[in-house]
């Protein structure tokens, strides 16, 4: 998709809205950093495989604002890294960043993942409020024995894998979902010689993300998520997840990380169904 540079004034700054690209990367780094996120430049790299992003640059291509959409299938699009220079937290860029990539998914719903302080600021770009998302995130100190016939991912389950993803996001993910293979860990349970469920890990911030983790039932869940992170002990990592109760909602419990219940998901447009109770794991916090 062509991506149109628009010219907008904000505060003292004349600022081109431009698509985002590989030579952005190590500004957008830093822009992160400042504002507190955990994205490495390596993240950035990944978001800008599988998405389309855009940016916020002066007349001396410095870097002050992003947004990125993750278009899927049948017109719905995931919307995430939307940040703006801390300087002009109170100048409306972020506004403008968000409704480019809005606009940007190209399809009649959008929707993204909120933290609670913005979701005042994303209602009044006309974003309803959605599910709770609960971030688990933390250092391993538990021993964890995988338990279940898990093994890793083969090319020929792609399309398993893909049907299964789109149980939980009635939606075409395979761009997505091809991004993520690129760069994850990926296993898979199989019951009866079918592929029932799957899980991806990855090197993400300070440590790893486990997700997405899709299967048809809570304990296999479970045991995919225990084998991806039997040799974590030690090692930070997240996931992030939509279930409020169950066995896999226990097993989150147990790992002894914190439980922060600090992002909501938010609907442009017509809402998408981002959800079911066989997606046990988000992606990510940009991609859903």
């Amino acid at each position: 998709m062509t991506y149109i540079s628009t010219q907008r004034q904000v505060d003292s700054y004349s600022l081109s809205m431009t698509a985002m690209h590989a030579c952005h990367l190590d500004a957008l780094h830093r822009l992160s950093a400042c504002v507190g996120w955990p994205h490495r430049r390596s993240d950035w790299a990944a978001h800008l495989e599988t998405g389309l992003g855009i940016v916020a640059v002066d007349e001396m291509q410095r870097v002050h604002g992003s947004a990125m959409c993750f278009p899927y299938g049948d017109g719905a699009a995931a919307v995430g890294m939307v940040i703006a220079n801390p300087k002009l937290r109170s100048s409306g860029l972020a506004d403008i960043l968000a409704r480019e990539a809005v606009d940007r998914s190209g399809g009649p719903s959008a929707f993204l993942n909120a933290c609670q302080g913005d979701v005042l600021f994303y209602r009044r770009l006309g974003a309803k409020r959605g599910e709770q998302v609960f971030k688990y995130e933390g250092v391993l100190k538990v021993n964890l024995v995988a338990f279940a016939p898990i093994r890793d991912f083969a090319p020929g389950d792609f399309l398993k894998v893909l049907e299964l993803d789109q149980t939980s996001y009635d939606a075409d993910r395979s761009a997505v979902l091809s991004g993520l293979l690129a760069t994850s860990d990926v296993r898979v349970i199989e019951r009866a010689g079918q592929v029932v469920g799957f899980a991806m890990r990855r090197r993400f911030g300070r440590g790893y993300v486990i997700g997405p983790i899709t299967a048809e039932l809570g304990s296999d869940a479970v045991a995919l998520a225990t084998s991806l992170l039997a040799d974590l002990k030690g090692q930070f990592v997240r996931i992030d997840t939509r279930h409020t109760d169950g066995v896999f909602q226990r097993f989150l419990g147990s790992l002894g990380l914190r439980c922060k219940p600090d992002v909501v998901t938010m609907t442009f447009g017509r809402s998408p169904r981002i959800g079911s109770p066989s997606g046990y794991a988000l992606s990510s916090h940009s991609t859903g």
